[in-house]
């Protein structure tokens, strides 16, 4: 089956293929194993309609939008640096560290822009229809989908190199800085198929490759190629060799692909998640999910960066084991029921920076607390722990909510991020006591039903009549009754003692049942 998202969908991924995406507004998520990559915020402020590309070098991420625009983020926090005017139809976008290169499908030209400042440095006439463009620090490379070719231009000058004639209506382009990949897709056609394989030293085609149907993102690490195809899967090819290596099934929708040379990070637009790719195995880790009808996608090795055109926002998905605004409170000191708990103060790290004069502001507040226990907006746990709770391994569940604000020109932008966690408690419930025994005689045989009375009584999971088990009993919710027919036993006076998470009740005069011949 193949999809045609038509001109405009499809550029999406055109641009974002070497290095990957971006996002912001709320996340909230539950607990996420230290192995799992996960969202961390998704990010609003970025221009209207922002599904044409997406672009990280690791210290900014510059978003392409549908608006004429061009927004940039900041990597470490993800926060609105500024906006960025004069572009023109912009389809691809993609940073090299030093400038970014933006393909403007309805002027058929490339903007220059100042990685450094967000200045545009240059406009550049190009092909019919530029829409992919990559760019590997030594030349830049752009797919004209109309000219059905690639323009090679000089990434220190902007000059003009040349032209090279590639399969029907090439979209997305990637540079490992030793082969020039482009995806045809071939919508001109019944379909290309096909993947063109360029030497990035002379410009030269040295093959072209049959992939999937319709293909139209591509990413190359240097050791693998990942080609997305029109429907819902992702074919890998040998970097030296241009082989097919195999097919991987994904999500609904494949389009935009981004590889880190670890994982190679796919958008699934109709199922609204990315696919994590192992590099080396080509399995399929972990589906995410992002935002509304993501498209662009750019991983810098420490974040993945996600455009969601159906809802014009950024996801910023933390790699496992890299760092994000994160909970960090991993513990806490136990707490005994029926005694004043704390003060404790919960700990988080990864906060964005707000802009001067304004401050990121931190508010926490409870999701699950055990009762009686309760957290302050500043996130200190405090409270008495209610005289009923059960001994034994419990936990916390809490959110914290960051809103980082900064300037967009003169605009102020406020970017919000929720994480939860959940944090092991231990309750040390004191021992049981037996304070009274209703009724205080009766048969051997057993059969008697006696009323227990005492503290602490919650959770009892033995209750002995010297030394024998009662046949059955119950406990009231207070922990302050138990309810239990006695067992046989052989006649004379014993203690009835009761075993909960706290321990076993001590003897007393006050716990004496006499059985009866």
């Amino acid at each position: 089956m193949t999809i045609r998202f038509g001109r405009y969908l499809r550029a999406a991924l055109a641009g974002s293929l070497l290095f990957g995406g971006a996002l912001t507004a709320v996340m909230i998520g539950g607990a996420i194993p230290a192995s799992a990559a996960s969202v961390v915020q998704t990010i609003t402020g970025v221009g209207d309609a922002p599904y044409f590309s997406i672009s990280s070098d690791g210290t900014h991420v510059w978003v392409a939008n549908g608006n004429d625009t061009v927004t940039e983020l900041d990597a470490s926090t993800g926060a609105v640096v500024q906006t960025i005017d004069g572009v023109n139809g912009p389809d691809g976008v993609s940073s090299d560290g030093t400038d970014v290169w933006v393909a403007n499908s309805a002027y058929d030209t490339v903007t220059e822009i100042d990685a450094s400042t967000g200045a545009i440095v240059r406009t550049i006439a190009v092909g019919a229809e530029p829409v992919g463009v990559s760019s590997d620090g030594t030349d830049v490379w752009v797919a004209n989908s109309f000219g059905n070719s690639v323009t090679e231009l000089d990434a220190s000058t902007g000059d003009f190199v040349q032209t090279i004639a590639v399969g029907d209506q090439p979209f997305g382009v990637s540079s490992d800085g030793t082969h020039v990949w482009v995806a045809n897709e071939g919508v001109n056609s019944e379909g290309d198929n096909t993947v063109t394989e360029i030497d990035a030293s002379t410009g030269a085609v040295v093959q072209t490759i049959t992939v999937g149907e319709a293909p139209s993102g591509v990413s190359s690490d240097g050791t693998h190629v990942w080609v997305t195809n029109g429907y819902s899967t992702v074919t890998e090819l040998n970097a030296s060799t241009g082989a097919v290596v195999q097919n991987i099934a994904v999500g609904a929708g494949a389009y935009g692909v981004s590889s880190d040379g670890t994982d190679a990070w796919v958008t699934n637009y109709e199922d609204n998640t990315v696919s994590e790719i192992d590099a080396s195995t080509g399995t399929v880790v972990q589906t995410i999910t992002v935002g509304g009808s993501p498209i662009g996608i750019s991983s810098d090795g420490t974040h993945v960066w996600v455009e969601n055109e159906g809802d014009n926002t950024v996801s910023e998905i933390a790699i496992a084991g890299t760092p994000g605004f994160t909970i960090t409170t991993s513990s806490l000191p136990a707490c005994t029921t029926g005694v004043a708990y704390g003060p404790v103060a919960l700990q988080e790290a990864g906060a964005g920076t707000s802009t001067s004069p304004y401050t990121t502001t931190l508010k926490w507040k409870k999701v699950t607390l055990p009762k009686g226990m309760t957290l302050s907006s500043a996130g200190v746990l405090s409270g008495t722990p209610s005289s009923k709770l059960v001994g034994g391994s419990s936990s916390i569940t809490v959110q914290v909510t960051e809103t980082v604000t900064t300037l967009n020109g003169r605009r102020k932008v406020k970017t919000t991020t929720t994480v939860q966690a959940t944090i092991p408690l231990t309750i040390i419930q004191p021992p049981p006591a037996v304070t009274s025994v209703h009724k205080t005689s009766g048969p051997s045989a057993g059969g008697t039903t006696v009323s227990i009375k005492g503290t602490s009584l919650q959770g009892a999971s033995v209750v002995t009549f010297g030394s024998v088990d009662a046949t059955s009993f119950t406990v009231n919710s207070a922990g302050t009754a138990i309810t239990a027919l006695t067992p046989a036993e052989a006649a004379g006076p014993v203690d009835v003692r009761v075993t909960d998470p706290g321990g076993t009740s001590p003897t007393s005069s006050a716990d004496v049942f006499t059985f009866t011949p």
